[in-house]
């Protein structure tokens, strides 16, 4: 058989018990018997938490099933392939494998979404073939009846076209107006190309409400897409981002920086509050004694800052792709976050005017 088309874990629902990245490699699955963590016996690729189809309903004294319940993940290809196989292995789960996968492939140039294999039965620790046909993809979703581990999924067939390497816009730019580096910093996030098996990037403290980094362009250039990557981040990524950018000279960038985006509290009752220091309003509990409020970022009329992606909501572990808006060129680019937490990869691409 030929080499697997090169792949990386997009998303998950779960993987409670291993690195999930470990799914899509061409590496045989590693024994990892006598090997234990603290979640137990250690293993290869994706493995979910139990009772995904079953729920307990304790006033009736009984249980709900439900039997499209399912986990599911991600793959997404580094070049587009007219796919014509894919294998999936259960190697070393003996008795805790998923039962039966659906896979869908998606190209995203024609925007063709195909199911090529509709719930599958998957043998313990075997090796699966499925000969599918030739379909053109850049992602392919598996989902998972109903919990379970895959140690290995596969895709083969036929490149089309080479990678393109996107430039990241935001590599030698400089990085200023950075409100935390606790752990790490924004360059490393602009660096990380997930060749770590741990977390590595930008972690703030658990003490921020709100964080931010300004990156200074090289050149003015036309925006077109922002990824952010919060890869291994599990447990610790943001629960959101906010991108706002500007068209200005050097020298006014201290004075507009006091006119971008700030975060403010809508009460309940109708007033609102607007602290000059959100974190320190926050950690001190001002808010006291109104306690329902909802948390807003803020943008006066007449802002300055073009709102490229005024509000993303971010998921752990997941590879994020937002497209931006077609808009006049930039000189500076205004990432944020809340309210805190951990990205891997920071990435702008577009094109230099």
């Amino acid at each position: 058989m030929t080499h697997p088309l090169p792949a990386f874990l997009i998303a998950y629902s779960d993987s409670s018990f291993t690195n999930p990245h470990e799914v899509v490699l061409p590496d045989e699955p590693k024994d990892c018997r006598g090997d234990f963590t603290h979640m137990g016996a250690k293993y290869w690729g994706i493995e979910s938490r139990r009772h995904k189809a079953t729920t307990v309903l304790e006033k009736e004294q009984a249980f709900s099933y439900d039997h499209d319940a399912h986990n599911w993940f991600l793959i997404g290809l580094k070049t587009r392939a007219e796919v014509s196989s894919l294998t999936i292995s259960t190697k070393w789960y003996t008795g805790n494998q998923v039962r039966a996968v659906s896979v869908y492939l998606k190209d995203e140039t024609t925007g063709q979404n195909k199911q090529v294999i509709n719930r599958a039965a998957l043998k313990p620790d075997s090796e699966h073939s499925f000969d599918i046909p030739p379909t053109p993809a850049t992602e392919c979703l598996v989902e998972c009846y109903y919990e379970g581990g895959i140690a290995r999924v596969n895709l083969f067939g036929t490149p089309m076209g080479t990678p393109i390497e996107q430039v990241n816009l935001l590599e030698g730019a400089k990085i200023s107006h950075i409100s935390n580096v606790h752990y790490g910093d924004p360059a490393r996030a602009v660096a990380g190309n997930r060749k770590e098996m741990h977390m590595f990037g930008w972690e703030s403290a658990r003490t921020g409400f709100g964080e931010q980094a300004l990156f200074h362009l090289k050149k003015p250039a036309k925006l077109e897409e922002i990824v952010v990557d919060t890869y291994l981040h599990r447990l610790n990524a943001p629960l959101s981002c906010h991108v706002f950018a500007l068209n200005t000279s050097e020298d006014k960038i201290d004075a507009l920086m006091k006119l971008a985006p700030r975060w403010k509290l809508v009460f309940s009752s109708g007033k609102e509050a607007m602290p000059e220091n959100f974190q320190t309003y926050m950690l001190e509990q001002k808010y006291l004694p109104e306690k329902n409020f909802r948390i807003k970022l803020h943008l006066p009329d007449g802002c300055p800052w073009q709102p490229l992606l005024p509000f993303a909501a971010l998921t752990p572990d997941t590879f994020h792709r937002f497209p931006l808006p077609d808009a006049a060129p930039v000189t500076h680019i205004l990432y944020m976050h809340y309210p805190n937490g951990g990205i891997h990869g920071l990435k702008v691409h577009g094109m230099e005017t």
